[in-house]
């Protein structure tokens, strides 16, 4: 059984001030003891909860929770650790309290490894997992059940796969990385060629993928291999949910792509680039460093770097308002020209007379 992990408020707030130099303390002279964390509306005394929007501020009056984190302005009835970066603060605070459980060092008698496998230390290799051939696996990196890994795959340290991953060959994977179930990295991309009979031929996909330090990619996301040449995602970055990332795209550093993203083959992405969910690219355009574009929208040509666009085909941010107002006035406006034309009609006659 777990050991039960308390703090002093204080402590908390000390623990945070190498990494979020601006972390404070503030009570009216209470420290309580904080023994977990939870949603405002569920907290109970011990745990500290989290206020991230002002439409919360009001429930803090409500809550059963001990403390809270707050930014540096916002007016708490209760003591609580202040951070300009509250969000971040509230992630620091929960790794102190809840560690995920991990699968224990070393290799499960059910686990297959091929010839020439190279392990670093304190690797955990669940049951079930099957390592190909001359595969390299770093320092601390934690395996999952069910995962397959093909041959000549390299795993930076402290990498973790979830379960169900299927890693293919040739693969280069950098060290702090996190897969979650059922992604798969170096799958054929999607080339075809139509033959002159009619039929389509697949065209070999020869090419590996690369992903750079600190990436993590959500559950079932696809990175495809290309025909020739790499597929690359750079360091930081996150995908979430359902990606699909097709063959010899490049993914710029801390780029965030959210769920059921498509990008086709070839684009590139510069870095700190933003795509909200559904976002499709069509084939080898770029995307400018810090571009950000909303939900649902279709980029069929390049976007500058530092935009925000959205819409099918994208356009400034501003334009796409403009235009979904306009299109919510169309039903009146077609009335107003019909009711027009009436009367242009019957002037005419009029002057006709």
């Amino acid at each position: 059984m777990t050991p039960k992990i308390s703090f002093k408020l204080s402590e908390l707030a000390a623990e945070f001030v190498a990494t979020l130099p601006d972390c404070q303390f503030e009570s009216d002279g209470n420290d309580p003891l904080i023994t977990g964390v939870a949603a405002i509306d569920k907290a109970q005394s011990g745990e500290i909860t989290f206020v991230s929007s002002s439409k919360f501020v009001a429930r803090l009056k409500d809550t059963q929770a001990s403390a809270v984190i707050l930014d540096l302005k916002t007016p708490s009835p209760l003591p609580c650790i202040r951070t300009a970066h509250p969000r971040i603060l509230f992630a620091k605070v929960l790794e102190k309290f809840y560690q995920p459980p991990t699968p224990p060092i070393g290799i499960h008698p059910t686990a297959i490894l091929g010839v020439d496998v190279q392990l670093g230390a304190n690797v955990a290799i669940a049951p079930y997992v099957v390592i190909s051939d001359r595969v390299k696996i770093g320092d601390n990196v934690t395996i999952y059940p069910h995962v397959a890994i093909y041959n000549d795959v390299e795993i930076g340290a402290n990498t973790t796969i979830h379960a169900n991953c299927v890693i293919s060959d040739h693969t280069q994977i950098g060290a702090n990385c996190i897969f979650h179930p059922s992604t798969v990295l170096g799958g054929d991309g999607f080339g075809f060629e139509i033959s002159p009979n009619g039929t389509w031929y697949k065209v070999p996909q020869i090419g590996h993928v690369i992903i750079e330090d600190n990436v993590e990619l959500g559950c079932s996301c696809a990175v495809d291999r290309p025909a020739v040449g790499v597929t690359v995602i750079r360091k930081g970055s996150k995908l979430d949910n359902f990606v699909q990332i097709g063959h010899g795209v490049e993914v710029g550093a801390h780029s965030v792509l959210a769920s059921q993203v498509g990008l086709a083959g070839g684009v590139t992405l510069g870095h700190h680039v933003v795509m909200a969910g559904q976002v499709g690219a069509a084939n080898h355009i770029h995307i400018g460093d810090g571009a950000i574009i909303g939900a649902k929208s279709g980029i069929p040509s390049d976007v500058p770097a530092g935009v925000t666009m959205m819409g099918y085909p994208v356009v400034p941010e501003k334009d796409w308002k403009r235009i979904v107002i306009s299109e919510r006035q169309l039903p009146d406006l077609l009335h107003t020209v019909r009711k027009l034309e009436k009367r242009i009609a019957e002037l005419e006659a009029k002057l006709a007379d």
